[in-house]
Order: C-alpha cells, then sequence, then structure tokens
C-alpha cells in the first residue's frame, strides 16, 4: 500500500516537472543574430537583444526587429547634382550606414512609431531619411569648392556626419562614405 502511494507521488512530481518544461520550452523565446525580440502586453514592453524571453500566448505579443546595420544611398546628379562653392556642379552618391540603437528606449520608440516589421525595410528607411540626408548634402557641399571635395573628402565625410548628427529618432548613423564624385557634365 505505502509502495503503491509513493510510484503515483513520484509519478505525479515526474509528470509536473515534464509540464514545466514543455511549458518553458513553448513559452521561451530566443533572440536571432541581428535582432531584436520586443514583447509587450502584460507588464509593458520589453525587450531583449541577447537572451531569451518569455511570452505567454494569451498575455503577451512579440515581434522580431531587424537592428543590422543598413546602407541609405543618395544621388545627386544632373540639374540635380551638388552646388559647390564655386558654383561648380558635381554629380555624387553617398552612402550612409544607419541601424537601430541599441538601447531599449530608442527599440521600444521605433517599434512604437515605424513598427518592428517596417522599421528596416529599404523602403521605409529611404522615405524616412532621404530629404534629411540629401539636404545634409547640398548644406554642406555649398561650404566647399570642387576641388576641395576630392582633397578634403575626410573632412567633407565628418562635416555631413556633423549636419545630420548621430541620433535619428531611434536610428543611428554609423558612418558615410563617398562612393562617386564627378563634375556634372555641361
Amino acid at each position: 500500500m505505502f509502495e503503491n502511494i509513493l510510484v503515483i507521488v513520484i509519478a505525479s512530481v515526474i509528470l509536473i516537472i515534464i509540464g514545466f518544461l514543455v511549458i518553458f520550452a513553448k513559452t521561451h523565446k530566443k533572440v536571432p543574430q541581428g535582432k531584436a525580440l520586443v514583447r509587450t502586453g502584460v507588464g509593458g514592453a520589453k525587450v531583449t537583444l541577447d537572451e531569451g524571453i518569455m511570452v505567454v500566448p494569451i498575455l503577451h505579443r512579440v515581434e522580431e526587429m531587424d537592428i543590422s546595420l543598413k546602407t541609405i544611398e543618395v544621388h545627386r546628379a544632373g540639374s540635380e547634382g551638388l552646388i559647390c562653392k564655386d558654383n561648380m556642379r558635381a554629380d555624387i552618391k553617398v552612402v550612409f550606414f544607419v541601424r537601430v540603437n541599441k538601447k531599449t528606449a530608442d527599440i521600444i520608440e521605433v517599434a512604437q512609431t515605424i513598427g518592428c516589421q517596417r522599421a528596416s525595410r529599404q523602403e521605409t528607411l529611404n522615405n524616412l531619411f532621404d530629404a534629411k540626408f540629401s539636404e545634409a548634402l547640398k548644406t554642406v557641399g555649398k561650404g566647399f569648392d570642387f576641388v576641395d571635395l576630392y582633397t578634403e573628402r575626410e573632412e567633407f565625410k565628418k562635416e555631413i556626419i556633423e549636419t545630420i548628427g548621430t541620433d535619428l529618432n531611434g536610428y543611428v548613423l554609423d558612418d558615410c562614405a563617398i562612393d562617386y564624385l564627378e563634375q556634372t557634365s555641361i
């Protein structure tokens, strides 16, 4: 009799442990490289970058956000070319490197204003930053002679980054590179 009760108790404990393991396995989400998980629902918004997160299906919703480095190309050529200080016109292509900032507050800001799925789509990034980056090119370019654009490329790049700033509503401008630079043909 005592042995039967002991077997039932041990079997019950094992079933409970297995049940907890199954529940844990079903509700624990892991973060892939270059992504962030944003969990919303009970307890407010929570972000994880490197560890897993518990997601209870009825209480929480989880979305994946790509936080890897993206590029935005800005081309100015022909009649839209960059006007220099010496009134020469330059055809230029600059590549900007942006990403979602890895700070929790910035990830939540991007998730709430843009959405996790749209946050790293190339079309969304172009719509968000094309005008700002293009305006920065025009502003900085007006302070350089055409020849100086070639000889002082590093200074030109540095001034572009300073003009734009590094904080872009949850995004960060890591760097930019002058990919193409020629005088506009007359």
